[in-house]
């Protein structure tokens, strides 16, 4: 019987911990409004939320492996494995404390009882953007069956700034990324598999992705790599999200237009069916996840300090500003890998 994996990645969207949580002073000052009237009430309400999101992925019993953005701490990350109980499964989690001032970390949550991951092969890196920084985060998973799948997740820095204004510091990641599946190629051989999940900040169409990353949609491309002197294949990356665009969809919307900012890549071996078979992948736009109506948008969470109040002071939820039934202003994205 083949063995098939769910892997997904979700940006949750500024999950933090409360306002009196214990928390540098640079980071204070950095989200100190946004998280104002942000208590373990409206935490834990939003942690269920996307718990019983995730959980609902992969026909009801959740992914193996999700790579997860914007988690501020530890903590967070141990709520959100125990709330994923509901799946039946035993998540483990891999995290980085970063030094971004807003805390917005990479995580991977996993099956423990289908991949062994060893904790002395874990890589990440910090890139800095003047007053802020994103990660990189690189961890090893060996299957039951001893099969090794490298999977990197990505946060790159935002467009907040404006899109052109800010492209250098996203090139600076694509860069780092190449770089690190180069070596990796170096180090292993380029068989070995290689998933490349996140954030990106950029479409795959976007220089950053397409010049700097080397990522592309054309499978040729891939096959007819040539390789250097030192026999390792030029480090192409197979974009699975590319075919997205063209049915008008994407993980992000902003002032009407959708973009995909979350993707999926994987490197030649996978292309080629070394190690494992990609069977599809997609953006999960599952209707919960959506707004109603037919101008649908992802139906983000928010925060108290953005909601409006009522001339008595009660909060009025609303979509955009603070909705305790929403969940991230991104979508996930999923894929499903066949291992050979």
């Amino acid at each position: 019987m083949d063995t098939v994996y769910y892997l997904a990645w979700w940006n949750l969207e500024n999950l933090l911990d409360v306002e009196n949580a214990d928390r540098p002073e640079w980071r204070k000052k950095k989200i100190g409004k946004y998280i104002i009237g942000w208590n373990e009430e409206i935490l834990l309400k939003k942690i269920r939320n996307i718990a019983s999101a995730i959980a609902e992925m992969n026909n009801g019993s959740g992914p193996d492996i999700i790579g997860v953005c914007e988690v501020e701490n530890e903590r967070l990350l141990h709520l959100l494995a125990d709330n994923l109980s509901i799946t039946g499964r035993k998540y483990s989690f891999i995290h980085f404390d970063s030094n971004d001032k807003r805390g917005i970390d990479i995580a991977f949550l996993y099956d423990a009882t289908l991949f062994e991951v060893p904790k002395n092969l874990l890589f990440t890196v910090r890139l800095h953007k003047r007053s802020a920084t994103r990660d990189l985060l690189q961890a090893e998973f060996i299957t039951n069956k001893g099969q090794s799948l490298i999977v990197i997740g990505n946060h790159w820095p935002s467009r907040t700034g404006g899109q052109y204004e800010t492209e250098p510091f996203r090139i600076m990641a694509a860069e780092t990324l190449s770089y690190w599946l180069y070596q990796i190629a170096e180090k292993r051989g380029n068989d070995q598999p290689v998933l490349v999940m996140g954030d990106f900040n950029d479409e795959p169409f976007s220089r950053s992705i397409t010049e700097y990353a080397l990522s592309t949609p054309n499978i040729r491309l891939i096959k007819s790599a040539r390789k250097d002197g030192n026999g390792i294949y030029t480090p192409y990356l197979l974009n699975l999200l590319w075919n997205e665009m063209a049915d008008g969809k994407g993980t992000y919307l902003y002032r009407g237009k959708w973009s995909v900012l979350d993707q999926i890549m994987v490197n030649r071996a996978v292309a080629l069916n070394k190690g494992f078979t990609v069977l599809s992948a997609g953006i999960y736009d599952h209707p919960d996840l959506m707004t109603p109506g037919l101008n649908a948008s992802p139906k983000a969470f928010g925060a108290p300090s953005k909601a409006r109040r009522d001339r008595k002071g009660n909060i009025r939820e609303s979509y955009g500003t603070f909705w305790s039934k929403g969940y991230s202003d991104h979508l996930p994205v999923v894929v499903l890998l066949k291992e050979n």
